[in-house]
């Protein structure tokens, strides 16, 4: 599928979405589920492609010491890479030609001070690399972790296979913190001790694991495409079940950013519900929100927000230009063909609306950059104005349903 059109959408969304299951939670236990197969006992996994190739290759590829072709998924990448250095056996790791692109020298360097075997193929710092698995004793390590949580999980998610149990020394949590506390909480469920520490995270084994059975909550990443529609919509009543409150993931915020604009959240205990009971208002100042611990916000309420006119500066976006895409740019380029001009630096984005705001319908489509998340944050845009998305089938890096859920009313 080259192209999907969306005609301009229903001033009244009344709808159930189904949501998929957390990947972020998922490839977690997935992990965990291959060190400890007899104390993790996962329900289901996750629809989402990045999860799938986690998941076949784990069953399949892992154990045949080969080349393991991670695809576009720099989470299966980067956990792969950990996994590695410690599984017996010689593996070559490599992927897209965007994720070869981006940085894996932080993670490759900490997994060295404990011992690791692993040399790059190509460009020092970035992939491919060859690793040659043996076990790993544990200990302290330093760590970069500016540029991604995932080189912090990565490593905390093989400590139970560590006699000697992990410390990791970093200068801050930085980036996407929400995400390493998701990690420390699904270490401590299997009886892990886990101290997330200014300076450090001490991840101690106990003397017995506990064994689980894993039913993973639905996505919340996923759930902000609703708040977006229910945004721009002038009534909406939306169920999306599998999401629970409080949650451990980070992107549950999503409800208390949009609470702003009458949006109104209710946990039921098997989902939660959205509620707006009249047209969004424009706030009288600028929102100003960081994005740092939940970055993969950012394109929706960017879209989001522009979408009605509001006025915002979102700053804490410093990792959006090494994702699948550089998002920022990507976001004003293909905002602008509707109408909306963004300010843009490297971790900032700004918006200030002309009087009146006006959005016009673009003259082709809107590109979507192999970006699972800008196809899904445009396609909010339907509520205001007929649009086409080129290469939709993106989505299913991460929610593969979202086309027949989210427009199949």
């Amino acid at each position: 599928m080259e192209m999907i059109y969306l005609p301009i959408q229903s001033e009244k969304v009344v709808a159930k979405y189904n949501l998929p299951i957390s990947k972020s939670e998922i490839n977690r236990w997935l992990i965990l589920q291959y060190l400890l197969p007899d104390v993790v006992d996962l329900k289901a996994i996750s629809k989402a492609e990045d999860s799938q190739i986690l998941f076949r290759i784990l069953q399949e590829e892992f154990r045949l010491n080969d080349e393991i072709d991670c695809g576009a998924a720099g989470t299966v990448y980067r956990f792969l890479t950990a996994l590695s250095a410690l599984s017996n056996g010689s593996r070559i790791l490599t992927g897209s030609k965007r994720l070869m692109e981006r940085p894996i020298a932080p993670l490759v360097n900490a997994l060295r001070q404990l011992g690791a075997s692993i040399e790059y193929l190509d460009k020092e710092g970035f992939g491919p690399i060859a690793i040659e698995g043996k076990p790993l004793t544990g200990g302290v390590v330093d760590l970069d972790n500016t540029s991604s949580s995932q080189f912090v999980t990565a490593l905390m998610l093989i400590a139970p296979s560590l006699p000697k149990g992990l410390e990791i020394r970093h200068s801050g949590l930085g980036t996407s913190a929400a995400y390493i506390y998701m990690t420390a909480l699904i270490l401590e469920k299997i009886g892990c001790k886990v101290k997330v520490l200014p300076a450090s995270i001490q991840v101690s084994l106990p003397s017995s694991f506990k064994s689980v059975r894993i039913k993973a909550e639905a996505d919340w990443s996923a759930a902000s495409y609703a708040y977006g529609k229910a945004l721009l919509a002038n009534k909406a009543e939306i169920y999306l079940p599998g999401l629970r409150l409080p949650s451990f993931q980070g992107d549950s915020r999503i409800a208390e950013y949009f609470s702003l604009f009458g949006i109104e959240t209710i946990y039921t205990g098997g989902g939660v519900r959205l509620r707006k009971e009249k047209s969004t208002s424009i706030l009288p100042y600028r929102v100003e929100w960081n994005f740092s611990d939940t970055p993969d916000l950012a394109q929706t309420c960017i879209v989001s927000l522009a979408a009605i006119g509001q006025p915002f500066y979102i700053t804490g976006l410093h990792t959006l230009p090494t994702k699948e895409t550089d998002r920022l740019w990507a976001l004003k380029l293909e905002l602008a063909k509707v109408g909306i001009e963004l300010e843009i630096t490297r971790e900032s984005c700004k918006y200030s609306p002309s009087s009146p705001h006006e959005l016009h319908i673009s003259k082709e489509p809107l590109q979507t950059y192999d970006d699972h998340r800008m196809a899904m944050s445009l396609s909010i845009l339907a509520m205001k104005l007929p649009i086409s998305i080129a290469n939709p089938e993106v989505v299913a890096k991460s929610f593969p349903d979202f086309w027949s859920e989210f427009f199949k009313f």
